[in-house]
């Protein structure tokens, strides 16, 4: 129901700019190709709150890749279309800029591209290290599995 109340907003300011014959913002248009359901309304609630702060030149903008793994809690710590193919990646690569253990001994590491991902499988140990090429891939049922250095891997959830 969340989900619902989240997107009505949005459709409606799309359907009254679209009558009005005004430009969809492009920001908008990147949402729309997103094929999972909760990074496109992630991304459309983001590209709201750009659009509201009246900061949408000075943020970046939603894409594929930093929508990746992104729902409603990721996004919340920071704040009738015509078809339209959707775009689903399937992975992410980057490089390592921090790297810590959680009072629980789980990691958290955050990569080049801002994203901050949390270990979730308490019995796989990762090496991992500052600087490392790291990828993540979707994997099965909404989870996302992080491949380190020696080929071993680990289910992560994103956090921020």
């Amino acid at each position: 129901m969340k989900t619902l109340a989240g997107a009505i907003p949005v459709l409606l300011m799309l359907s009254t700019a679209a009558a009005a014959g005004e430009p969809v913002p492009e920001q908008f248009a990147t949402c729309a190709s997103l094929r999972r359901d909760a990074e496109r309304l992630a991304c459309y609630d983001k590209a709201m709150a750009l659009l509201k702060a009246g900061e949408a030149g000075a943020q970046e903008a939603p894409s594929a890749e930093n929508m990746f793994g992104a729902n409603s809690e990721t996004l919340s710590a920071k704040g009738n279309l015509p078809a339209v193919k959707r775009e689903e990646l399937r992975q992410i690569s980057g490089s390592v800029t921090s790297l810590r253990r959680i009072d629980d001994g789980m990691i958290q590491v955050e990569l080049d591209n801002g994203q901050v991902w949390r270990q979730q499988d308490t019995d796989v140990k990762l090496a991992l290290s500052i600087g490392d090429k790291i990828t993540i891939v979707r994997a099965a049922l909404g989870t996302f599995r992080l491949t380190d250095k020696t080929g071993r891997f680990a289910r992560f959830k994103r956090v921020r």
